[in-house]
């Protein structure tokens, strides 16, 4: 017996050494050949880019390009990295064909980085990490194609398992305990509904005060400037003076219209007095029909000069007026354009004025987002020192900007005493509720788990858990929003579902 037992030893030496080097060499064969520029990193020429022979891209995403973990990188898993193929699927080698384990399937062959058709303890990652022990029914060391679907899916070991490992393990019968038929304990979990709800979120957006009344006061007639009796930082209240051009030519330009004014309206007395007189004598043999049609036309004419250089006086009293330029709100003189001695023409800037006890804020909306915003809203102004102010939109201006694609929209911030502290174009931090008043099925954040083929949820029905994949849609609190793979009023794990496989039992907590 103990002969028999030696013989079969050396035999299984021979064939696990031929073994190897027939992996070897199959291996070695189905290396995929460099081309020329990683022909250039392989320093050792064995037709692969070694760990330290990898220069630039390669070295820094070696541990991503090498898929099968031999230390190289061989012509197959260089391109396939940087053409976002994934890693390039081995040619099928003898020892796997003749592998007496159930097949992995191929999110599973990505875990099994020595090619022996388990994914060992070294190997396993995520749930299978985290259930190893409990999923190894056979104690082999690694897991096989069966063992895996069986504790997701809450069967319990597979017979072909259970018996090998009765054979291979007789000795641990007694004293190891079995895992129970229907798998793993419950998974204490939390749970959230599917809602159809009308949302509303806080839209953030930089913003900047902007005062009512503001710019700068212009002459109104040519001239020189004669005093300025104001100075920048200066408040000024409604009517006060802020120039003075001078006003002698002005004066004197009036004083030759009134005298003409004068001597016209004499003249329209005069020939006035003379129609009169001749329409008297209508009814005489001294009576001339053309002489009175010419006096008719000398009254009216001499009518028309009074009124030309009446209204000359009026605008020169007007021009003399506008000499002064007054404030035409309560302000703050921001800045001056002109100095004592200065000319100006009409329409130059004299003074810039900025009422900076009315103001309000202006923000720039994107369009998208304007639909969920209404007049009368109210959000929330915060300036750089923290403090912040309520806020109502007053007006949604409908004037794009063709380069951002926002809105400018104005909100009355109550600042109260606070205003005067504000200044013109200060930025400001504004809070904007946004209603898009549509409803959206939603799912809570804590219930999607991502995972190499998409998010994912577990949906629970009773005491198991189904795995969804789900197609979400954007942010809205702490929720997303579902557009593909779930409906309202299904419930979704939110804790615990780390560690839930598809099918898994779980128990409800509060």
């Amino acid at each position: 017996m103990k002969l028999k037992f030696l013989l079969r030893r050396s035999a299984a030496l021979v064939l696990l050494v031929g073994f190897s080097l027939i992996a070897a060499s199959t291996t070695q064969a189905q290396t995929v050949p460099l081309n020329d520029r990683a022909k250039g990193m392989d320093a050792n020429k064995n037709g692969l880019v070694d760990r330290d022979e990898a220069q630039g891209p390669l070295a820094a995403n070696f541990d991503d390009m090498d898929c099968d973990k031999n230390g190289g990188l061989d012509g197959a898993e260089i391109p396939a990295f940087f053409q976002g193929t994934g890693c390039p699927k081995p040619a099928p080698n003898a020892a796997a064909a003749k592998s007496k384990f159930p097949p992995l399937n191929d999110r599973a062959k990505g875990l099994d980085a020595n090619k022996n058709g388990l994914v060992d303890r070294d190997e396993a990652r995520g749930p299978l990490e985290a259930n190893f022990d409990d999923m190894d029914c056979d104690k082999n060391g690694g897991l096989d194609g069966a063992e895996i679907p069986a504790f997701f899916q809450g069967t319990g070991c597979p017979k072909k398992a259970t018996t090998n490992s009765a054979k291979k393990e007789p000795q641990k019968k007694a004293g190891k305990s079995k895992r129970p038929a229907g798998g793993r304990p419950p998974q204490n979990v939390k749970l959230d509904e599917v809602r159809l709800e009308t949302t509303t979120e806080t839209y953030s957006v930089i913003g900047r005060i902007a005062a009512l009344q503001s710019g700068p006061l212009a002459a109104r007639v040519n001239g020189a400037i004669e005093s300025i009796p104001v100075n920048v930082g200066d408040r000024v209240a409604k009517g006060d003076v802020v120039a003075i051009l001078a006003k002698q030519r002005l004066q004197a330009e009036r004083q030759r219209i009134a005298a003409q004014v004068v001597r016209y309206r004499a003249s329209v007395k005069n020939a006035e007095r003379e129609m009169k007189r001749m329409g008297k004598l209508s009814k005489s043999a001294a009576f001339s029909r053309a002489r009175f049609e010419d006096q008719e036309g000398q009254v009216v004419e001499r009518r028309a000069q009074l009124a030309e250089f009446s209204a000359a006086l009026r605008k020169l009293d007007v021009d003399i007026a506008n000499a002064s330029i007054k404030a035409p709100y309560d302000a703050m003189v921001i800045e001056k354009h002109v100095e004592v001695g200065g000319y100006v023409n009409v329409g130059a800037r004299v003074v810039t004025l900025l009422n900076d006890k009315n103001v309000e804020v202006e923000v720039d909306v994107p369009s998208f987002r304007i639909a969920g915003l209404k007049l009368g809203t109210v959000g929330k102004v915060t300036v750089e020192n923290g403090k912040s102010y309520r806020a109502l939109v007053r007006s949604i201006i409908p004037n794009e900007n063709i380069r951002t694609r926002t809105r400018p929209v104005r909100l009355i911030a109550e600042f109260e005493g606070d205003a005067v502290k504000m200044a013109a174009n200060q930025g400001v931090t504004v809070e904007l509720p946004l209603t898009s008043g549509n409803r959206i099925l939603t799912v809570h954040k804590d219930a999607v788990l991502k995972r190499a083929n998409g998010n994912i949820v577990f949906v629970v029905k009773g005491t198991s858990a189904t795995m969804r994949n789900v197609q979400l849609g954007r942010g809205v609190g702490n929720k997303f929003q579902v557009l593909k793979g779930l409906k309202p009023g299904e419930k979704v794990v939110i804790r615990g579902n780390e560690r839930l496989g598809a099918g898994g039992r779980v128990k409800i907590i509060e």
